[in-house]
């Protein structure tokens, strides 16, 4: 056993979509940063979902099952702090990716309803993620 492993938790969200043979996983990924603690003055929160849904409509049942339910807590560097800030206000919002911003957090929610579309993120957000991952070493 490895005792020295880290879960890189995007890392394992993409191995997961690539090993899984179910097509209607759904995903939805929170990424919080705030600059409103004293004793943390830059602070970053991910939450990760996913959930696959599986239809038997013969049998009438359609059945939900949560795959992972995974959170994270980061204090940051202010350098971290504003590359990953940065990386969040240049991301243009779409139907599937949603920005706020208030005075204590911004926040970025990313979403996907099957294994094209997570695919598709990863493809467009891989900086953002793995400058996440990276920051656990």
């Amino acid at each position: 056993m490895n005792n020295n492993a880290n879960i890189k938790q995007f890392q394992l969200i993409r191995f997961l979509n690539e090993n899984c043979d179910d097509d209607h996983v759904i995903s939805k990924i929170s990424i919080i940063l705030r600059r409103d603690k004293i004793e943390a003055p830059y602070y970053m929160i991910t939450k990760i979902r996913l959930s696959t849904c599986i239809d038997n409509e013969e049998n009438g049942i359609i059945h939900a099952m949560d795959i992972l339910n995974h959170a994270r807590r980061h204090n940051l560097t202010e350098d971290a702090y504003n590359k990953i800030k940065s990386l969040i206000i240049d991301s243009e919002e779409t139907e599937q990716v949603k920005i706020s911003e208030s005075d204590e957090q911004l926040k970025m929610v990313l979403m996907s309803r099957n294994d094209e579309e997570i695919r598709n993120l990863f493809n467009s957000y891989g900086e953002l993620f793995d400058k996440i991952d990276n920051l656990i070493d």
